[in-house]
């Protein structure tokens, strides 16, 4: 089965959180947290089972036989009988010595030196001093259930195009921010409950700026005046973080905007009148998706080379772009085209161009083309160099141009075609946060794909700079 991008999963389990609203796009943002160590008091439980604990404060005061203790406990000899085995067998108990002139057949408990320290501890826990690591959330200003291995270097993400969520404050985060109580309630979420804090000592915060990838879910009307935003934290909407947002002034404080869809590049009248329209492709995709989210173990498999596909003409969706994309860098067994007016470095990632270097090196040839008016600002001149450094070390299979200009956004691989609106190498990391439904379409069919590729690697020889 089809596997799923996460933000195709998160599409199709939040698209209707908003009624009367449509989910526009999904966006990667950074929330900013602080890694911080609080020095603290806390109390740890006992781990002692409780019959062991009262077994031995009954031999510490006389109870010293098994009649005795099982009478006071009111439990079965049988089971006092286990737990006797138990704290000899860990050197707590053992038998005292014969009194001269006592009963024979009766002997006595005693604890040991071990079991005496044991029955103390039992009775009186003492409190302990200990360095807690923590998260700080520094949008709502509060510490956080996440891990410390999710998170990411602010300027990582920053080199990304991830969205600066604002922290609630500037400045660290100082003593009277993280309080004994919230300390104890974050361990309680997390399933530790062997430990209460007692007292906030003094906390000391990494210098290091780090933040937790998250997603930003972007609604909007018909109109495309009243643009709501979700927030998807660790996999699941946070009331507190949109409500935070808000706070900030939503989705304008981020100039995040929402224009009406461009129009779909249209196909030839007999592909037009074949292809399947968008309406029924989410459809059977959402129920595909569906199927994915309810399984016992969603997480995709390693990805296996695709079985040949039948000729299909159909539509396809903002959010299946990307996964055309990337079975294209994945599979891809003899060639490969791409024209984009523009390119981001958050999409010339090391993943990209690993995927993209594997193909070359399986002896797929390879053309990228870009280039939108002279005086080009939203290209990074980064990715572009990029390329061209992996374009010099495959100069026969990998031709990287520089077009005068072009509005044309194409994906060539193998015997599939995709014309549409979507922008294919910079649909991330664009400052302009102007977000569209883009639509497109998808011809997999080896003589419609044939003669595709060689009109498109005659409009990059023709527009070349």
């Amino acid at each position: 089965m089809h596997s799923f991008s996460p933000d195709s999963l998160l599409a199709v389990r939040f698209h209707n959180a908003r009624p009367g609203l449509e989910l526009v796009t999904i966006i990667d943002a950074a929330l900013p947290v602080a890694l911080i160590t609080a020095d603290v008091l806390a109390q740890d439980s006992k781990n002692l089972p409780l019959t062991d604990e009262f077994v031995l404060r009954l031999v510490d005061h006389k109870v010293t036989t098994q009649t005795g203790i099982s009478g006071m406990l009111g439990l079965p000899e049988r089971m006092v009988d286990q737990t006797l085995a138990e704290l000899f067998r860990s050197d707590d108990l053992r038998w005292a010595p014969r009194v001269p002139g006592a009963e024979p057949g009766n002997p006595r408990l005693r604890l040991t030196d071990k079991g005496r320290v044991t029955a103390e501890t039992a009775a009186a826990v003492q409190p302990v001093r200990v360095n807690q690591p923590l998260v700080y959330d520094q949008v709502l200003w509060k510490v956080a259930p996440y891990s410390r291995d999710t998170t990411m270097r602010r300027g990582q993400a920053e080199e990304d195009g991830l969205i600066m969520l604002p922290a609630a404050r500037s400045g660290p985060v100082e003593d009277g921010d993280v309080t004994a109580a919230d300390i104890t309630a974050l361990l309680r979420g997390n399933g530790t409950t062997d430990r209460e804090v007692l007292q906030v000592k003094s906390i000391s915060q990494a210098p290091s700026r780090r933040v937790l990838p998250v997603k930003i879910l972007v609604y909007a009307d018909e109109e495309r005046t009243d643009i709501q935003l979700g927030v998807v934290v660790d996999g699941e909407l946070s009331d507190d973080h949109e409500l935070a947002l808000i706070g900030h002034g939503g989705a304008k404080a981020l100039g995040i905007t929402v224009a009406p869809p461009p129009e779909r590049p249209v196909l030839e009248p007999d592909l037009e009148e074949a292809r399947v329209p968008l309406q029924e492709v989410t459809q059977h995709r959402a129920e595909q998706a569906a199927f994915q989210l309810g399984a016992q173990n969603p997480a995709p498999a390693p990805p296996a080379a695709p079985m040949p596909q039948a000729d299909e003409i159909r539509a396809i969706g903002v959010f299946e772009h990307p996964e055309i994309l990337d079975e294209a860098l994945t599979h891809a067994r003899r060639r490969l085209l791409l024209i984009s007016p523009w390119i981001k470095n958050a999409i010339i990632t090391t993943s990209f161009l690993g995927k993209l270097e594997a193909r070359l090196n399986r002896g797929v040839r390879v053309d990228i083309a870009y280039g939108y008016e002279e005086n080009d600002t939203k290209t990074d001149p980064a990715a572009v160099r990029k390329l061209n450094n992996l374009a010099a070390r495959y100069p026969d299979k990998f031709a990287f141009t520089r077009l005068k200009s072009t509005h044309a956004k194409i994906l060539v691989y193998d015997d599939a075609w995709v014309t549409t609106s979507f922008n294919w190498l910079s649909f991330r990391g664009d400052p302009d946060r102007t977000y569209r439904m883009e639509e497109g379409s998808l011809v997999r069919n080896r003589t419609t794909a044939d003669t595709q590729y060689t009109r498109y690697l005659e409009l990059i020889d023709n527009q070349r700079r």
